[in-house]
């Protein structure tokens, strides 16, 4: 089920005004059913402004669910401002969520024991679940669940860090990298939820490059780095490899930090150039090497220290070549087609400036 809000709303009135003379003509006490995608926007937001986010926990799970189905499976991430306090003797977690329809928030105020994890900062972002990272300490935080998991510290203070899967399953693996440009060795470490202590920390060559950001795809760790560097790390055989040789971005790019976007099986790299435009390449695996791009096919990208790509066809086509990142204390999105940022009209929520804002997946219901 997907929602059709970014469509003309005038075309969805007219659509429900000959519904309703279809309706009219029923016989009898039949009725014909319809999904929530046929609401018009006009309508669609009236009556989100009327629910609340509605914690329900369970008895047994404590698992925190949203009770209304409308916002089941919205396929883009909400958007979500963290920020830490401590009153000398206990830590809190302020997270304030904001759904993609017209100026819908909730807050979570969660105590944390441990005055060891105030001020630790998101590493990653996915499936719900946050990495938090503070010195050589990280940790997993589930602000819908409020759940913590904590990890073995690390011996490395590491640039980079990200995990394959959900914290709570078996096959979930973190990975922890420290590269810089001072130094031709970088080293890397990873761990699993439960494990006592992290692997051992291996040092490989390195391309003598900071490292960026990295993506996890199909078993395998991918690094990307200062000029557009690949690397990539098996898990399954413990091994590194450099893909790529080094510098292959314009250097104008380097002041500018890359993201990288994994979808399908496709690597991406976003560069932010100038004021509030972006440029963009796409990975061709037979030439291992960077293609600019002025396309994103039929996707729509969400940055941030985890980025996602999302899929914008069908109902969601309106989403179509979009970049959506944040722009000081609001939201924005550059047009691939336009050539332009315009101010993000379904993310309208004016944040801080000092709390960390990320995008973050929906809970599962």
């Amino acid at each position: 089920m997907k929602w059709n809000f970014w469509k003309d709303s005038s075309k969805d009135t007219s659509m429900m005004e000959n519904r309703h003379k279809h309706l009219s003509g029923c016989e009898g006490n039949s009725r014909e059913l319809r999904s929530w995608s046929s609401l018009p926007v006009d309508v669609f937001n009236i009556i989100g402004r009327q629910l609340d986010f509605i914690k329900r926990v369970c008895k047994n799970s404590r698992k925190i669910q949203a009770v209304s189905p409308i916002f089941e499976t919205l396929p883009v991430p909400w958007l979500m401002e963290r920020s830490w306090g401590f009153d000398g003797r206990s830590v809190y977690s302020l997270s304030s969520f904001h759904l993609p329809i017209e100026n819908q928030s909730h807050v979570t105020y969660n105590k944390i024991e441990g005055k060891e994890l105030n001020d630790a900062v998101i590493c990653a972002s996915k499936f719900g679940w946050l990495l938090l990272q503070k010195s050589t300490l990280s940790f997993f935080y589930n602000p819908y669940t409020k759940t913590i998991i904590k990890l073995p510290d690390l011996d490395i203070n590491f640039n980079r860090s990200t995990f394959s899967s959900a914290p709570t399953s078996p096959d979930c693996v973190c990975f922890a990298i420290q590269s810089s440009k001072n130094s031709s060795k970088m080293w890397l470490s990873t761990c699993q939820p439960g494990d006592r202590k992290w692997s051992t920390t291996v040092k490989f060559a390195g391309p003598k490059r900071a490292v960026e950001d990295v993506v996890y795809s199909n078993g395998t760790f991918y690094c990307v780095f200062t000029g557009g560097a690949l690397g990539a790390f098996c898990v399954a055989h413990c091994y590194w490899s450099l893909l790529t040789g080094v510098d292959l971005i314009p250097a104008v790019l380097y002041d500018s930090r890359a993201h990288m976007v994994e979808s399908n099986g496709q690597l991406w790299i976003v560069y932010r150039s100038g004021f509030k435009c972006f440029e963009v390449f796409n990975f061709d695996w037979s030439k291992r090497n960077w293609d600019k791009t002025y396309t994103l096919g039929c996707n729509a990208f969400f940055l941030s220290c985890t980025s996602f790509s999302v899929s914008a066809e069908g109902e969601t086509s309106g989403l179509a070549e979009r970049i959506y990142y944040h722009c000081d204390t609001y939201s924005s999105y550059y047009s691939l087609k336009t050539k332009q940022s315009h101010r993000c009209t379904f993310y309208p929520w004016v944040t801080k400036r000092r709390p960390e804002r990320v995008w973050i997946q929906p809970p599962e219901i």
